[in-house]
């Protein structure tokens, strides 16, 4: 078996729009961290607009993968635009590198984080070497309706092509959580797509990882076996020889 970044290292995809999807029960939302931590240690700039959690729970989701997310917002090496926070909370935690915005409505959320990009961030941002991640779209979507979440999706991508061509944007995305317009809408505007699928069974969870697209002319999609390891690589992937395009037989029966 190989580990995830081995085979899939975040500078190859520099530039490009990455989504992760997954179901309720997947392990695979720990790859968007992974990617994360990786870029980090390789010097790139990585910025979170977090739609989902409170800000604790998603510093506690950046060190189940070996990630130090306060000694990175410490150092300057990650910001955390906490729109959650900003939307469902009262207090804010005074943290260097961790931004909120005053209001939180669908009609000025683009141009308020721009203004974070394009203010402190901006020395950051214009060597090229960034990642930014939107956690999640279905976080975004559950508090601004699926719509405006698609509009303002395709305005941040339309965004980032000129003021920010080679940074890469993930898009973490969980499948159950909206409607398949939105999931079929989401793999259209991305270069990379990396689906997984989670059954439980009697004794194990068995997951597999598909990779079906890369803007490569040679691409192929390939099917992964997923498994979650104990230590700093986490997650670990084996290529199937025969794709398993369905679910394991264990289960059909």
């Amino acid at each position: 078996m190989e580990t995830l970044l081995e085979v899939f290292p975040p500078s190859r995809m520099r530039g490009s729009t990455v989504a992760v999807i997954y179901d309720a029960y997947s392990s695979a939302w720990q790859i968007l961290f992974l990617f994360l931590r990786k870029a980090i240690e390789s010097g790139y700039f990585t910025v979170i607009s977090n739609y989902s959690v409170p800000l604790r729970s998603l510093l506690h989701r950046c060190a189940s993968v070996g990630l130090d997310a306060d000694n990175a917002l410490k150092g300057s090496k990650m910001a955390i635009i906490d729109i959650f926070g900003s939307r469902y909370s009262p207090l804010r935690t005074e943290i260097e590198n961790v931004f909120y915005l005053d209001k939180v409505e669908p009609e000025t959320i683009n141009p308020k984080v721009d203004m974070i990009y394009c203010g402190p961030l901006r020395d950051k941002l214009k060597s090229g070497k960034a990642i930014r991640m939107i956690y999640t779209l279905d976080g975004a979507s559950l508090m601004l309706g699926e719509e405006q979440t698609l509009k303002l999706l395709n305005q941040t991508i339309a965004h980032k092509s000129i003021r920010f061509p080679e940074s890469t944007l993930l898009l973490p995305l969980n499948a159950d959580m909206v409607s398949r317009r939105f999931v079929a809408w989401v793999s259209n505007v991305s270069d990379y797509v990396l689906l997984a699928k989670s059954w439980i069974m009697e004794d194990h969870v068995k997951e597999l990882l598909y990779f079906l697209k890369a803007p490569y002319a040679d691409f192929e999609p390939v099917v992964y076996s997923l498994k979650v390891s104990r230590g700093r690589e986490k997650i670990m992937l084996k290529k199937l020889s025969a794709p398993e395009l369905g679910p394991p037989a264990e289960e059909k029966r």
